[in-house]
């Protein structure tokens, strides 16, 4: 069996899988973390099949949501909150696989509640973007050009740059998420990791950016931190094979190692397109040119055991590392990152081997492998990343969600 032939059956029997999962499942509504993602990945595979059953099951899964929404109490973020589902609702709207009548008075409610929830977080140095304010201001860039998205994207930004921490070698803020030991909440920590740290702090103002707004102050903002950034890149010696490591303390020395693991949420990769996406954004082609080392580096240095390589998920597995791959290549035309796409997507279908797995997944969860449906760790993920392996014709703008785009 071919790979684009293979990829297309495992992608059917994801969906198959997730046609039962988004009937029964009483779980959360979660946009990465519950079945909320599930409509992502329905829609992409409307546009790559054409088949009105996947459309079909969009409605169903957006009519959940938007019941969640007014039913449950629910946390606000993006990951596993509200401000996730909305933004979902709105992408699948704008990009034509829903109707918006009807949504206006919702989302006008969840400005005002999403508004307030982010810059209380974010005043209280909660810049975590999945799990606290950060989050949310993508739910406000999708809103655009909405009075209120722009008026709570300047608020961001004035607050980035109020609580921006000046060191020699440019600008940075501080981790207060995820410190983990009593050592570490002693300690001023930075955060490496697109998931919860730096890289989303550039990424969003980049974004911000990119819309005309607050541009005065963006960009040095953007500018200082990315110089920041650059520095505090592994020294070139030392038993690591990673460039950057997961979080540095003040004095930019590496916490808890030099090594961090290749994937989405940590590491060289994650970085690699903080600088691709701002350097595309700021027309700044030495951004661009640093990425395109990370990128070249990886290929020749990374592997699934010094990467911490131990499953397929878009998180911190095969199918995320694909797919960053494939969209830095659609950004630059560059065999050698096609090259990469295509072998971390050949490791995602080595995964597909689990009897008791979901459509042959099972996914990490130190110290045994689980069943996950969901978009960030789970099957929805890898269906939505090897769909854009085999569908050439359709941007996978769904990874606007995980800041790649």
């Amino acid at each position: 069996m071919n790979n684009a032939k293979q990829t297309r059956k495992v992608i059917q029997d994801i969906s198959q899988v997730l046609d039962g999962f988004i009937r029964t499942d009483e779980g959360h509504p979660g946009l990465l973390g519950g079945y909320s993602g599930a409509a992502l990945f329905y829609a992409y595979y409307y546009q790559l099949t054409g088949k009105k059953q996947h459309l079909e099951n969009v409605h169903h899964v957006l009519l959940r949501s938007i019941a969640a929404l007014s039913e449950q109490e629910l946390p606000l973020s993006h990951c596993s909150g509200v401000s996730g589902i909305a933004w979902c609702i709105q992408h699948l709207i704008q990009a034509g696989f829903a109707e918006g009548e009807g949504m206006q008075d919702i989302f006008e409610e969840a400005d005002a509640i999403l508004g307030n929830f982010m810059e209380a977080d974010l005043r209280d140095n909660n810049y975590d973007f999945l799990h606290q304010g950060l989050g949310t201001t993508l739910y406000f860039l999708e809103r655009l050009p909405h009075p209120a998205a722009e008026k709570y994207l300047r608020s961001v930004v004035a607050q980035l740059e109020k609580a921006a921490v000046v060191q020699e070698t440019g600008l940075s803020w501080k981790d207060h998420f995820s410190r983990t030991s009593q050592e570490l909440w002693e300690r001023d920590c930075f955060n490496l990791g697109l998931a919860h740290g730096m890289p989303a702090i550039i990424t969003i103002l980049g974004m911000i950016h990119e819309k005309g707004i607050a541009t005065d102050v963006t960009l040095p903002l953007i500018a200082h931190s990315v110089d920041w950034l650059l520095a505090v890149r592994n020294p070139p010696e030392g038993a690591h094979t990673s460039l950057y490591p997961s979080m540095v303390g003040m004095r930019r020395e590496a916490i808890n190692g030099m090594q961090s693991r290749l994937g989405w949420c940590y590491g060289d990769l994650s970085i690699a397109m903080t600088l691709w996406n701002t350097g595309r954004r700021l027309h700044r082609e030495d951004w661009l040119q640093a990425a395109r080392d990370i990128f070249e580096y990886t290929l020749q240095h990374r592997n699934n055991k010094n990467g911490s390589v131990h499953d397929a998920c878009l998180c911190h597995g095969s199918a995320g590392i694909a797919h960053i791959y494939r969209r830095a290549y659609l950004g630059a035309d560059d065999a050698m990152l096609l090259q990469g796409a295509a072998h971390w997507t050949q490791e995602t279908l080595t995964m597909n081997t689990w009897q008791d797995g979901l459509a042959g997944f099972k996914f990490y969860s130190h110290p045994e492998y689980v069943n996950s449906y969901n978009l960030l760790e789970g099957i929805a993920g890898v269906g939505l990343a090897l769909i854009a392996s085999v569908d050439g014709d359709t941007e996978p703008a769904w990874d606007r969600c995980l800041l790649l785009s």
